[in-house]
C-alpha cells in the first residue's frame, strides 16, 4: 500500500501565520509548502521571519516539505547576478525552515522569438541556478507553469534531458490542462524525474479550476504512476479554488475560479481549501489499494 504524504500551500486558506497553522491542523496536515506568510513571499523572508515561521510550525507539529519560491519566474534576459543572489537567500531560508527542497520555474521568454531558439539559453541559466543550489546544499524542483519555457511536457522533457538528475520535476496536472498539454502523457514522459506532485485540477471546457479529481488532470491515473516512484510521495495541495490573498502576484494570467454555476462555490478561502483537501483524500483509497 502506498503511503501518500499530504501537504499544501496553506496561504490559500489563510494569510496570517496563526490562521495558516489553524488551517493545517483543521485539515490534518503535518507538512506544508511555504510560499507566503503574513503577505510576505518566502523569497523575501528575513532570517528573523524564517525563524518565527519555523518556531510556530514546530510548536504545531508541522514540518516544511518544500519552499514554494518564485525562482526562475523572471524574464529570461533579466540581469542574472541578482537572481542568483536571491536563490542563495532562498537556500538559507530553506535551511532555516528545515528543508532542502525548493520549487522553481524556467523563465518568461522574450516576445517574438521561437521557443526552440531559446532552449540553449534557458538551459544555461538553469544550469547556473543548479550550481548555486548544489553549493548551498539544496535541490531545485521545476514546476510546469503557463507562460514560461517549461509549460508543456515536451519542453519540460527537453530541460530534464539536458540538465540530468540534479533538476527534479514537480507535476502540476492543472497547469498542464490549462495549456492543452496531456497530464498523463507528461507523467509518463517525465516519470524518472517526478519527485513531487502539486494537486490542482482544471477543466478544458471554460478553462476553469475545479476540486481535485473533478477536472481533466487525470489524477487517479497520475497518482498510480506516481505511486511507482520511490518514497516519499508528497501531494502538495494547491487548489486555486478562490482568489486568495496574493494570488495576483503569483500568476501572470489566472484561470477562472469555479462559481455556483459550475457547481462549486465557497464562502471563503478556508472553506475552499478544506473542500479541496476532502476531494483529494477521496481519491486516495482506491489508488493506495492498487
Amino acid at each position: 500500500m502506498v503511503d501518500f504524504t499530504l501537504c499544501g500551500f496553506i496561504d490559500e486558506a489563510a494569510t496570517d501565520l496563526a490562521g495558516q497553522v489553524r488551517a493545517l491542523q483543521a485539515n490534518r496536515m503535518e507538512w506544508v509548502d511555504v510560499r507566503q506568510v503574513d503577505g510576505v513571499n518566502v523569497a523575501d523572508f528575513s532570517p528573523e521571519k524564517a525563524r518565527a515561521v519555523r518556531a510556530a510550525l514546530d510548536a504545531a507539529g508541522v514540518r516544511v516539505a518544500c519552499v514554494g519560491s518564485p525562482i526562475g519566474k523572471v524574464p529570461l534576459r533579466d540581469p542574472e547576478a541578482p537572481h542568483l543572489d536571491r536563490l542563495r537567500r532562498v537556500c538559507a531560508t530553506a535551511h532555516a525552515l528545515g528543508t532542502r527542497r525548493i520549487r522553481m520555474f524556467s523563465f518568461f521568454l522574450p516576445e517574438g522569438t521561437p521557443r526552440a531558439d531559446l532552449t540553449d539559453e534557458v538551459v544555461d541559466r538553469l544550469g547556473r541556478l543548479l550550481d548555486v543550489a548544489d553549493a548551498e546544499g539544496c535541490t531545485l524542483y521545476h514546476e510546469n507553469e503557463r507562460d514560461i519555457y517549461g509549460e508543456t511536457w515536451e519542453q519540460c522533457l527537453t530541460l530534464h534531458r539536458a540538465l540530468g538528475p540534479r533538476l527534479r520535476a514537480i507535476h502540476d496536472g492543472g497547469n498542464y490542462v490549462l495549456v492543452g498539454s496531456d497530464p498523463l502523457a507528461a507523467m509518463d514522459a517525465l516519470l524518472d524525474w517526478v519527485d513531487y506532485l502539486h494537486v490542482k485540477d482544471a477543466r478544458t471546457a471554460g478553462m476553469t479550476i475545479v476540486p481535485p479529481g473533478l477536472g481533466d488532470a487525470r489524477y487517479p491515473e497520475v497518482l498510480r504512476r506516481y505511486a511507482s516512484r520511490p518514497a516519499p510521495h508528497f501531494l502538495a495541495l494547491e487548489p486555486h479554488l478562490t482568489v486568495f490573498a496574493g494570488r495576483a502576484s503569483l500568476e501572470k494570467k489566472s484561470a477562472a475560479t469555479p462559481t455556483a454555476a459550475d457547481g462549486f462555490a465557497y464562502p471563503d478561502a478556508e472553506t475552499a481549501f478544506a473542500a479541496a483537501a476532502e476531494a483529494l483524500r477521496a481519491l486516495l483509497p482506491a489508488v493506495a489499494r492498487d
